[in-house]
């Protein structure tokens, strides 16, 4: 199978992308596969087929605190109908968002890729990913191009690049204050921003390309941390308006470090929501050679303009928000230059 990723800082819009991706008949959207798995995500290089079913089958305590139908309700799709056969506040990470983004009957899906997942041999990490696309295409019907699409993987974009050079790129920008404004508010993204504060006291950059969420091998112990400090209650409490702009700075510039290499598509949101068909079709076209009119027309729908709600914050508020962003800023403006 052909490839794409999705990349992009959290709250950039992401979602509606694999909501658009999802209705193509030759694209498999996968969403949020690599946040759900957490901090076993790109680690090991190599492991066994079983090993690697228990990372996407495994609940997280901490995962299951900010990925949970009150935390997340319009992201988390677990369990919104009939009977499911797991606890949704406690639920397998393949669970949470990825299956049910795809089929009705998520757990049907998840008990045959177990069976087709856990049986495979000791390969490399991105191998691993590789099978468990194409068994998801076998079951679901002809799909012949998986595209991932996780919050915030702009940080992990090297890695994502390494692990699978064969993948259309496509980076997913959005207005930094208003980004930034909408991660203070949202419980994962408040979560990455009190650890990535708090480590930084202590000297460790949790952005390092080397040692991003997901990637390094203190991830488990900042996890720990996170749960002794309490998550719910680090999640309850609302970031500066410095701490948000200067972490969306800081996730900015290091994931455009990470795509210096590859030449991504640019797709602004503004710009999605503003004129839908021509950004989708160019999106389409980009990651599979095609874009049906049928598609288009239907998906064109769905992109809607919201109101800013940067008009919410007083003239220092926003004079301070705007200050933290501008290093993102900045260094969008020089990757996108032509």
């Amino acid at each position: 199978m052909q490839g794409g990723l999705i990349l992009g800082s959290a709250r950039c819009g992401s979602t509606l992308v694999s909501r658009i991706l999802r209705e193509h008949p030759d694209i498999l959207s996968i969403s949020e596969l690599f946040a759900s798995v957490g901090h076993n995500a790109f680690r090991p290089a190599r492991l066994s087929g079983r090993r690697f079913w228990s990372h996407l089958a495994r609940p997280s305590r901490a995962m299951s605190q900010v990925a949970n139908p009150d935390a997340a309700p319009s992201e988390f799709l677990y369990g919104r109908a009939g009977s499911p056969a797991h606890d949704p506040w406690h639920c397998p990470p393949i669970l949470a968002v990825t299956l049910p983004h795809l089929t009705q009957d998520a757990d049907a899906l998840f008990d045959a890729l177990r069976q087709d997942i856990a049986t495979r041999e000791r390969a490399s990490l991105a191998d691993q990913y590789r099978g468990l696309f194409r068994a998801m295409a076998r079951h679901l019907g002809p799909r012949r191009v998986w595209v991932e699409r996780s919050g915030g993987s702009l940080v992990a974009a090297g890695t994502l690049c390494e692990m699978f050079p064969e993948a259309r790129t496509v980076l997913l920008l959005r207005n930094g204050p208003e980004t930034a404004l909408s991660m203070r508010d949202y419980p994962a993204a408040r979560l990455a921003i009190w650890c990535w504060r708090w480590c930084g006291t202590l000297g460790i950059d949790l952005l390092d390309p080397r040692r991003h969420f997901g990637r390094g091998a203190f991830w488990p112990a900042v996890v720990a941390i996170g749960n002794c400090f309490g998550v719910r209650s680090i999640i309850a409490r609302q970031p500066s308006l410095r701490d948000s702009g200067a972490f969306w700075s800081a996730v900015t510039t290091t994931g455009l470090k990470g795509l210096e290499a590859a030449r991504p598509m640019i797709l602004r949101y503004e710009d999605l929501c503003a004129d839908p068909t021509p950004q989708i079709r160019k999106l389409g076209l980009h990651l599979t050679g095609n874009a049906p009119d049928e598609w288009l027309s239907r998906v064109a729908r769905l992109p809607q303009h919201r109101q800013s709600r940067l008009a919410s914050l007083s003239t220092a508020e926003l004079d301070e928000l705007r200050a933290a962003c501008t290093p993102g800023e900045k260094a969008i403006a020089a990757f996108v230059r032509p």
